[in-house]
This record gives structure tokens, C-alpha cells and sequence, in this order.
């Protein structure tokens, strides 16, 4: 049965489009499962190794430009520029975390903090690669034929389809790692690094590893992201506060869990989505508001919690 449900699970996730016509439900979906695949993805690193890094904006944007860039310089279907975004930001990640992991604790974040920056400058400034301040924009996508029915891309439908398989995918990418060995080995270092250089863990080599792939699901949606909106500008893909909010969808919902993303990404979007409908820039205060209260009353988050109260632990 536990094997069955995920299965069942996955199934309805995919069938929504074919229930829900509402194109701004259908938009709030997609955001939802976009900053799951975020959080998921900096959850592998900030939550299971313990290393909080505030620069995944950089792998982000990454992922975003390399999708505009090959599809509006070489013609190559944003889908194959997703998944090549993504390897360019895991290569990317890697000279950053030999560098990077040489610090630890808040000097290590400040330094992520540092390179995020860096690499949002040299977007904004290499006009030639990037078009620097004016952004990358896709005026159509191209025609796809699924079934003999040609794709309508101006619809959310097959965006949702496509966000939904990328979400499933992180999620089960995540589950085997937490897993593995190497979710093993990154649980040590957590708890005690010294520890676990003592008892023969190369600490270097798994933060690393765990880093390229945190980088390789942060940069499918940064692909994803390009895909999806159809413009990027360094101002949008590159901020901090981008890395911040992948923070927060986190630690909201629930650090070292697989569904705590998944929670933090349902209630912060939407609460995002829906407040600034109604209040504008406003909306900022309700969603800093809630995240206060989380933290402050739920420092486990809300699955956290939830579990919790599942399983009858105090």
C-alpha cells in the first residue's frame, strides 16, 4: 500500500489539467510545484548536510539563461535546454563548493551570499552573452504535436503537465538520496563534521556531490522558469531574495522531510499569490507575517509538526 499511494498520488497530480480550466488556479499550480522543486532542491543541502547557503539564485539563473540563450541563439527546444541548464549549473557548482566549502558555518553562507552577487553583476554587465539589463525574450515557442492535436502554449495546461513530471521527479530523486550512503554521510557531517572526518568520511567530496545535485534541480527550474514566463533579466533570476524564499519554503514546511517543500511551497505561494491579488506590493507583510508565526511557534515546520502529532511524539 505504501508503495501504491505515491503511484495514485502521482496520477492525480498529473490529471488536474484535464479537471481544473481555470487558468489562475492552473498558474497557482504551477507556481506551487516550481518552488516545490526550490525547496526540495536547497532542502537537499541546507537540511540534510546542514549547509546553509544563501546563493542558489545562482544556479537558478543559470538554468534560465542557458534555456533563452540556446533556444533563441541555436533554435534548441526549451525542453533540451532545461536539462542542459541544469548540468551547466551542477558543473557550475562545483569549483564554487571546493572553494566555498573550505569555510564552514555563517562564514560558508556569507560566502554563497558573495558569489550570488558576483555572478549577478557579470549577467548585468555581459551585454554580448545576457543583453545585460533589457533580458532575454521568447515572443513563441515551438509547435509540438502530442496525439495528432498541436500543443496550445498560450493555455497553463501543458505547463502544468511538464512542472508536475519535474516536481515528481525531484521528489523521488530526493527520497533515493535520502536513502543512500551518501544521505548517510551528509547526516554525519551534520551533526558533528569533525566526527565525521575522524570515523573516514571525505567531507569535502560529499558536500560537493550533494551541492551538484541540489544545483542540477535548481537549475531544471530556472530552465523551467524561462520556459514558463518567457523573459529573463538578471533582476529576476539572479536576486538574493530568490535564495532567500527557497530558504523559506524550507525551513517553513519543514527541513529534512521530502513532503515538507512540498507544504511550505502550498502555503507561502499561495498566500503570496492570493494576498497580492487583492493588496499589491502589500502582500509582502501577510507573507513575512506567516512566515513569522511559523517559525516562532512551528521552528520544526509545518509538516514537522504534523508528523508529530502523527506519530504521538512530544
Amino acid at each position: 500500500m505504501k508503495r501504491v499511494l505515491p503511484v495514485i498520488a502521482a496520477l492525480l497530480l498529473l490529471a488536474i489539467p484535464l479537471g481544473v480550466s481555470n487558468q489562475f488556479l492552473l498558474h497557482l499550480g504551477i507556481t506551487v510545484l516550481m518552488w516545490t522543486i526550490l525547496g526540495l532542491a536547497w532542502n537537499l543541502l541546507g537540511g540534510y548536510a546542514g549547509q546553509v547557503s544563501f546563493g542558489h539564485a545562482t544556479f537558478f539563473g543559470i538554468g534560465a539563461y542557458t534555456t533563452m540563450i540556446l533556444y533563441l541563439s541555436f533554435r534548441l527546444a526549451p525542453w533540451y535546454g532545461m536539462a542542459l541548464g541544469g548540468v551547466l549549473g551542477a558543473l557550475f557548482s562545483l569549483p564554487i563548493g571546493l572553494i566555498c566549502f573550505r569555510l564552514r558555518g555563517p562564514y560558508f553562507s556569507l560566502a554563497t551570499l558573495a558569489v550570488a552577487e558576483i555572478i549577478r553583476l557579470v549577467a548585468l554587465n555581459w551585454e554580448s552573452l545576457t543583453n545585460g539589463p533589457v533580458g532575454l525574450l521568447i515572443t513563441s515557442l515551438p509547435q509540438v504535436t502530442v496525439f495528432g492535436a498541436a500543443i496550445n502554449w498560450e493555455r497553463k495546461e501543458p505547463f502544468f503537465v511538464i512542472v508536475a513530471v519535474l516536481a515528481l521527479c525531484a521528489m523521488l530523486a530526493a527520497y533515493l538520496f535520502t536513502r543512500s550512503r551518501l544521505g548517510s554521510y551528509l547526516t554525519a557531517i551534520r551533526e558533528d563534521e569533525d566526527a565525521a572526518e575522524a570515523i573516514g568520511i571525505d567531507t569535502t567530496r560529499s558536500k560537493v556531490t550533494v551541492l551538484a545535485l541540489s544545483a542540477f534541480l535548481t537549475g531544471l527550474a530556472g530552465g523551467f522558469y524561462g520556459l514558463y514566463f518567457r523573459y529573463v533579466d538578471p533582476d529576476a533570476v539572479f536576486l538574493i531574495s530568490l535564495s532567500v524564499e527557497m530558504v523559506f519554503i524550507a525551513v517553513v514546511g519543514g527541513l529534512r522531510t521530502i513532503a515538507g517543500p512540498v507544504v511550505g511551497a502550498i502555503f507561502l505561494t499561495t498566500i503570496a499569490e492570493l494576498f497580492r491579488e487583492r493588496f499589491m506590493v502589500g502582500h509582502l507583510i501577510f507573507y513575512g507575517l506567516f512566515m513569522m508565526l511559523v517559525i516562532r511557534f512551528l521552528p520544526e515546520g509545518i509538516w514537522g509538526r504534523a508528523l508529530r502529532i502523527l506519530t504521538g511524539r512530544r
